[in-house]
């Protein structure tokens, strides 16, 4: 190449800066370019500026909040739930601190996590694979293993020295008397709410106000307490004491326990209520359950009081009420008198006495004494419809008694002038079939006659007191009065008479239910409905009746339901009402009457089974 050929190539390649003459074409293209670049790095730090300038100055304090909110959380206090004591002050229910067990998933060893889960089961008696699972769940980082665990058990956990186990105090409800009065005072779920009986009647009053702690916590969830925390104490529940008196319901209890295993029966109820109040002493029935455990038990056990929830046919029981209410509307009079023969045909029907006999000429007390349906059917056909019905409205059938009790029902009755009313319902109301009742409402209809006419309202709670010592008291309630002082006076002579004859129906003047005192009693046997419009064959043996005669403290109520060895509340339910009447007469230290002691009696002892 030539000397001038490269002076010319170098030449034309590289042109001073203050030459004359057109730029090369592909200059342009690139300073081009550099703008764009150069402006889109401008436009995105601006706009990082202005986002900072958001962060630190303009929503400073929104963003300082988000950023606490991840620390500082809002924990629970939980109140205290308020103590359910009897008639005396002994604690049914109260909440006592236990340890439960969690676990911290993510600090396990998963090759350790198998052995650990059968070192907990063994002292916890909860099957390993299901530990096991909750050892291994990392999706959360505190997990429950076993709430309230028993002192030795908890003990055991504490000694494995294990860091990822921890026990925790937590507040759980605890029955100390077990299966006592359960289906009164009821029981509450895991989450510490009444599901059943007072807990739930009264759940919003034991259960107080929880209060709250604000506060930075840890992984645990446990507050921080060298942060600055903010704290809202709690309001514990308040003190519900019940009217139950602990030696009748125990006495109730033990005795209608021993008559369901005797007769091999399906369960009972026993009520004993004070006929001047309506307070409730005892209220037991089978089956029961302990609160403490209440799962282990059918739902319907736990959830219904067969006291106040479910009903029955009251047979016989409920001529008290058909003598009454024909006397008290003029009727008849205790001498009035029809004819039993034993059968009757009413409406192309053959109604009958239990035992199809008749028994002549009787009067109403004959009626309560003979226990006659046919006596009591023409007594009620003299009252007429309107006169009956009113009585079984002014005694409280078919309406709530008002009582504090869940799941309570009002019975079934059809009245004159209703769809399902046929003129043979008054023959057979009039002796207790065809109607359907609650025991409780018969032992209030037995405490009505023992409180001269006067019926009260029952009730179950006592007072309610607060945690700063001031107390709302139940101050007794007259819901009416369906027959005057005289016509009860003349009622209670009547089941007194009754009363002795079940004793020995050969010498009834010379023998007495209690001895020592005059006590009124009125059996019954019902018949249970079957669905279909027909009856089972099994049936419900009760007595009703009240104690002393000449100044009632008590009514009292025993129902057996489907013995097996003898159908009729005589032989069932009758010896459970003596041995309770003769125990309430001792423990409210009335002193027998010598005069009331028949042959081979001793003042306040009862016989037999």
């Amino acid at each position: 190449m030539s000397l001038h050929s490269d002076a010319r190539s170098v030449a034309g390649t590289h042109r001073p800066s203050n030459a004359e003459g057109p730029i090369s074409p592909s200059a342009a293209p690139r300073s081009w370019r550099l703008f764009v670049a150069f402006g889109v790095a401008m436009l995105f730090l601006a706009r990082v500026t202005i986002q900072l300038a958001d962060l630190q100055l303009l929503d400073r304090n929104g963003y300082a909040a988000r950023a606490s909110s991840e620390v500082n959380q809002s924990l629970p206090i939980v109140a205290s739930r308020g103590t359910i004591v009897d008639r005396f002050g002994n604690i049914l229910a109260v909440d006592v601190e236990r340890r439960s067990l969690y676990v911290v998933p993510a600090q396990i060893d998963p090759g350790d996590a198998a052995n650990l889960a059968m070192r907990i089961s063994e002292i916890i008696d909860v099957p390993a694979e299901k530990i096991l699972a909750l050892l291994i769940d990392t999706n959360r980082a505190w997990v429950p293993v076993a709430r309230w665990l028993p002192d030795d058990q908890a003990d055991q956990i504490e000694r494995m020295a294990q860091e990822s186990l921890y026990l925790v105090y937590e507040s759980h409800r605890f029955y100390p008397q077990g299966r006592f009065a359960p289906h009164v005072i009821g029981a509450t779920n895991l989450n510490g709410m009444g599901i059943a009986g007072v807990e739930a009647s009264f759940d919003d009053v034991l259960r107080g106000t929880n209060g709250v702690i604000t506060a930075e916590v840890d992984i645990h969830q446990q507050p921080i307490w060298s942060r600055p925390y903010e704290r809202v104490e709690p309001v514990n529940g308040s003190q519900v004491q019940l009217t139950i008196d602990p030696y009748i319901q125990h006495l109730a209890e033990d005795q209608l326990g021993k008559a369901i295993d005797l007769h091999g029966a399906s369960g009972g109820t026993v009520i004993v209520m004070d006929v001047k109040t309506g307070a409730i002493r005892a209220m037991a029935s089978f089956p029961d359950f302990d609160p403490n455990d209440y799962a282990d038990v059918e739902p319907e056990v736990y959830n219904i009081n067969p006291a106040v929830g479910q009903v029955y046919e009251p047979g016989s029981t409920f001529k008290i009420l058909t003598v009454a209410a024909g006397m008290q509307a003029n009727a008849f009079d205790e001498n009035s008198q029809v004819v039993d023969e034993g059968t009757i045909r009413r409406y192309d029907y053959n109604l009958s006495n239990y035992d199809f006999n008749g028994h002549g000429l009787i009067t109403p007390g004959g009626v309560l004494y003979y226990s006659s349906n046919i006596g009591a059917l023409l007594f009620a056909e003299q009252m007429g419809e309107s006169v009956f019905y009113k009585a079984v409205d002014d005694f409280g059938f078919g309406k709530l008694t008002g009582i504090e009790l869940p799941g309570e029902t009002a019975g079934i009755y059809w009245k004159p002038g209703s769809e399902n009313y046929t003129p043979i319902n008054l023959n057979t109301n009039s002796y207790g079939q065809g109607i359907a009742v609650t025991p409780l409402q018969i032992v209030r209809m037995a405490a009505a006659v023992g409180n001269n006419g006067v019926m009260m309202q029952p009730y179950i709670v006592q007072k309610r007191c607060n945690r700063d010592g001031t107390c709302v008291d139940t101050e007794p309630v007259v819901q009416s009065q369906p027959i005057t002082a005289q016509v009860a006076l003349k009622v209670r002579g009547m089941l007194m008479r009754s009363a002795n004859h079940y004793v020995n129906p050969r010498q009834p003047d010379n023998l007495w239910l209690v001895p020592g005192f005059r006590v009124g009693a009125k059996t019954g046997t019902s018949s249970i409905p079957d669905g279909y419009g027909g009856y089972t064959g099994q049936t419900i043996g009760s007595v009703a009746g009240m104690a002393p005669l000449e100044s009632p403290h008590y009514a009292v109520l025993v129902k057996i339901d489907r013995p097996i060895d003898d159908i009729y509340g005589i032989a069932t339910a009758l010896p459970v009402y003596r041995r309770i009447v003769a125990e309430l007469m001792r423990y409210d230290r009335i002193a027998p009457n010598n005069a009331l002691v028949g042959d081979g009696q001793r003042p306040g002892v009862v016989y037999g089974n």
